[in-house]
This record gives C-alpha cells, sequence and structure tokens, in this order.
C-alpha cells in the first residue's frame, strides 16, 4: 500500500530578512518563488539552521528528500537572485545534472545563476565592467589625440 499525497494549492507573499538581507517568498498555485538577495548567504543560513535542528549538515539526499516531497505534493521551488533562477526542484523537473551535482533529477541547477548569485560575484562584474569603461575611454581618448 502506497501513501496518498494530496496536491497542494499554495498562495503566498512574504518578506523577510536573512542575516540582513532581503528574501521575498511568493506562491501561487503549485510554483513557489524565493528570492534572495544574497542566495550564498540565505543557502548557509538554511544550512546552519538545519544543522542545529539535526545535529547533523544536510548533504545530498536531503536535497533528494526534499525535491521529492515538493514533487509528490505537486509544487515547484524555484531558488533565485534578483537576476535569475539558481536551482529549481520539485514537480515537472528532470535534469541530469542535477542528479549528477545534488543527487536527484527532481533538482535543476543553473551554474551562471549559481555564479551570478553570489554577492562576491556581483561585486567582482561590477569591478570588471568598471575596469573595462577606463579602459576603453582611455582608448577613445588616444584615438583622439587627447
Amino acid at each position: 500500500m502506497t501513501a496518498e499525497v494530496t496536491r497542494l494549492d499554495v498562495t503566498a507573499d512574504l518578506s523577510l530578512e536573512v542575516d540582513g538581507a532581503p528574501v521575498r517568498v511568493t506562491a501561487q498555485g503549485g510554483e513557489l518563488d524565493v528570492v534572495a538577495d544574497d542566495v550564498r548567504g540565505f543557502v548557509l543560513a538554511l544550512r546552519a539552521a538545519a544543522t542545529a535542528r539535526a545535529g547533523v549538515a544536510p548533504g545530498r539526499a536531503d536535497v533528494g528528500d526534499l525535491a521529492d516531497a515538493l514533487a509528490g505534493a505537486g509544487l515547484t521551488a524555484r531558488l533565485r537572485s534578483p537576476a535569475q533562477d539558481v536551482v529549481t526542484v520539485g514537480a515537472g523537473v528532470d535534469s541530469a545534472l542535477g542528479g549528477l551535482l545534488l543527487g536527484t533529477r527532481l533538482a535543476r541547477p543553473d551554474a551562471l545563476g549559481i555564479v551570478r548569485a553570489s554577492v562576491r560575484a556581483r561585486a567582482v562584474e561590477a569591478t570588471a565592467a568598471g575596469a573595462l569603461l577606463l579602459v576603453g575611454l582611455a582608448v577613445l581618448r588616444r584615438r583622439t589625440g587627447r
């Protein structure tokens, strides 16, 4: 006998701060979105809370359990930075990359999103963009003879 799982329909709009960084959770139907300004800090805080609760740091099996529970309830959750998706888990997800990196095909990581979501990565991007702008201006000045 298998347990019957009820499909959930969720409506939510929650704003909070995790270590001073804004996080917004919204949901409509079976779609949940978690948007964190500092995704890395958010994940580290969740990991610390889970470790404190269970006494053991969460691992790949826990990601699989979460993804299975979400899929079983007909829910899809997306962790996002303000710019783009970082990882999608749950119903409707089938990712070979997720199986390889996270231990479940029910999780689809976005490699570029993971890199860009880091506060440090955004700072590096801004610095690099500024440096390119300065180099471009120097080249233009040199060509115009100023």
